[in-house]
């Protein structure tokens, strides 16, 4: 029997990225969503409707254990991930990350096909193995429905106020739903509004809207202060953006890295 010649993508070409950190110690991903089968019987039919139900996203992620601090754990409870101090993983502190994978091309050249859970919201997870086993922990937790996109890839940036905020590239427009639907003119997958003063940080999600981020990249600070109403201690000092890119490179390239929310 002859061989198709077909190449098959490998897993261990996706960077993992949560919050715009690369996550370095990941080992296993598993993205989904939660369904629900519905069955409708109807009078004068044989055959009952069916349909499924999709109702948020679910996503497990298991890591291994570092010595040095662990970017996942910092995130999903609001800490600098770049810090060195002593901290605590509350689990009354838990809170919505998003989290995104590139997939790379068969040259490990350039990415050519994305996806991301936004809001995900995991339980608090403990280190576990046996005595030779290298300590490894599994998060499972629920968000947004996933979004996949192909052709173009995810990156993020963290702007701060004044002068022209803009995020410096022409980001990709976000492909219109729907199979006969039209553009929308959004720029932007994801932002929010940060406040960050005086060891402070704070963040709240906004829509994107066609104003908000623009085609150019840059974006309106008086329609995120509005959007992000009294969220925060004080008007916004910075935003964070997640959008759309393309074209070749992939991370650790400068222009392919995206940046934190503490960045």
């Amino acid at each position: 029997m002859a061989l198709s010649g077909r190449r098959f993508r490998r897993r261990k070409k996706e960077d993992i990225f949560v919050d715009g950190y690369f996550i370095d110690h990941a080992n296993d991903v598993v993205p989904g969503l939660d369904r629900a089968d519905e069955t409708f019987h109807l009078f004068g039919k044989d055959s009952p409707e069916t349909d499924v139900q999709s109702n948020y996203g679910t996503l497990q992620l298991s890591v291994l254990d570092k010595y040095t601090n662990n970017a996942l754990l910092d995130l999903v409870t609001s800490h600098d991930p770049t810090g060195t101090g002593a901290r605590e993983y509350n689990v009354n502190d838990l809170t919505g990350v998003s989290v995104w994978a590139n997939v790379k091309n068969t040259d490990n050249t350039s990415y050519v096909k994305s996806w991301i859970i936004s809001q995900w919201v995991p339980g608090m997870p403990m280190p576990s193995g046996g005595p030779n086993d290298k300590a490894a922990y599994s998060v499972t937790g629920n968000g947004n429905l996933p979004r996949q996109f192909h052709g173009a890839w995810i990156n993020a940036k963290k702007i701060a106020s004044g002068g022209s905020p803009t995020l410096g590239v022409s980001p990709v427009q976000v492909p219109a739903t729907g199979l006969t639907g039209t553009a929308t003119g959004i720029y932007a997958l994801e932002v929010r509004a940060l406040y960050t003063t005086g060891g402070v940080f704070q963040q709240a999600s906004v829509t994107p809207s066609t104003t908000l981020v623009t085609i150019t990249g840059a974006i309106s600070w008086s329609e995120l202060t509005t959007l992000a109403g009294t969220e925060l201690t004080g008007t916004p000092t910075h935003a964070w953006v997640v959008y759309l890119q393309s074209g070749t490179g992939v991370y650790p390239t400068t222009a392919n890295t995206p940046q934190g929310t503490h960045a």
